[in-house]
């Protein structure tokens, strides 16, 4: 029996209660990016369990929907935080000032304010922003510190934070607390 999703439960999906794409409210913005994180998380926990069930290319069809509203958030968070990576040429705008990274620094400081309210421990780091589980934490330090010392030149020396026993993460001012 083929699994169908009633017109009122399709529109259900278009968008929560609340949710405004247009806000300039840093806080709000990430928000929304925790929440959509979550939602992620847990279906895929679920099709993982519903795996060749009738529902599971429903549920997969919901991720996708979920993911996409995910990266909405996530572009909206970077555009209102004012900060620009090109991935292709690993250059960070801000402030109308530019500086060229390494691939590994624009990986790192994209990974982090694509997830704001979220620390990461430096092996986290070395698997989500770089799919490179061999390094170690020392490494990963390193990477940090020196990205830290590269961002003073644009204004940005205290955007990445050390959230004690937890990890890294991105400073209030762009979205864990403050208005801009």
């Amino acid at each position: 029996m083929e699994a169908r999703v009633e017109p009122e439960a399709e529109r259900a999906w278009r968008e929560f209660p609340g949710e405004d794409v247009t806000t300039s409210v840093l806080p709000e913005v990430a928000g929304w990016i925790a929440i959509y994180e979550e939602l992620a998380s847990v279906l895929r926990s679920v099709i993982a369990r519903a795996d060749g069930s009738d529902e599971a290319a429903q549920l997969q069809a919901s991720l996708v929907w979920i993911d996409g509203r995910l990266a909405i958030w996530r572009d909206r968070h970077a555009e209102l935080a004012g900060v620009a990576i090109d991935r292709v040429d690993h250059t960070l705008t801000y402030a109308g000032k530019s500086l060229r990274l390494t691939r590994r620094e624009a990986d790192l400081l994209d990974f982090l304010l694509r997830h704001p309210r979220r620390p990461f421990t430096s092996k986290q780091l070395a698997t989500l922003a770089w799919q490179n589980s061999r390094l170690s934490d020392a490494q990963v330090r390193t990477y940090i510190m020196r990205l830290r010392s590269r961002l003073r030149e644009v204004g940005l020396e205290e955007v990445i934070t050390v959230v004690r026993n937890r990890g890294y993460g991105i400073a209030a001012a762009m979205g864990l607390g403050a208005e801009r």
